[in-house]
């Protein structure tokens, strides 16, 4: 993003000004996505341990400060600490991605089929008089396919970054 677009809008006419306007845009939604993102966090702290909104707003602040440092800097001054061999930010990078992510499909796919129910679901979708048409399938992968497959995708990765196998 920052290396091929430059260069696309350098080739263009009043590609400066495009370019300014295009990443003044980036940045503002950049910054009300981190907004949302770290809402999420204040509001946890505020529901699950009591804190107030102050409070919250600064802890989430401060260890984001600390997480985001740590990451910046992982491959300038801090490139020489390691966690299971990866630099912070693609420590952070796995953690999300391979870790996180699979865990949180499980997770809603548990959380669909069992709490909620598909029955729940096929209401929601049948609401309006629209067919289902789909249902069996849904029901098969919400229920079987994807738990399994998240749980294979959070193995995989797991295994791949302590180097018991290499994808």
């Amino acid at each position: 993003m920052f290396i091929t677009i430059p260069k696309m809008f350098d080739s263009m006419g009043f590609g400066t000004a495009v370019g300014i306007l295009f990443f003044t845009l980036v940045l503002f939604a950049a910054l009300t996505s981190s907004i949302a993102l770290t809402e999420s966090a204040v509001s946890t702290f505020e529901d699950e341990l009591g804190w107030n909104r102050r409070k919250s707003t600064i802890l989430a602040g401060v260890i984001i400060l600390i997480l985001g440092s740590l990451s910046s800097l992982g491959y300038g001054p801090l490139a020489g600490i390691k966690l299971i061999g990866m630099q912070f930010l693609d420590f952070f990078d796995f953690l999300t991605n391979s870790v996180m992510m699979p865990i949180a499909a499980f997770a809603t796919c548990l959380l669909v089929s069992r709490v909620i129910g598909v029955k729940r679901i096929e209401e929601e979708v049948t609401q309006e008089g629209m067919p289902f048409r789909r249902k069996r399938v849904f029901y098969f992968m919400i229920k079987y396919l994807c738990p399994i497959f998240a749980v294979i995708i959070l193995i995989s990765s797991v295994a791949n970054a302590l180097g018991w196998i290499s994808i």
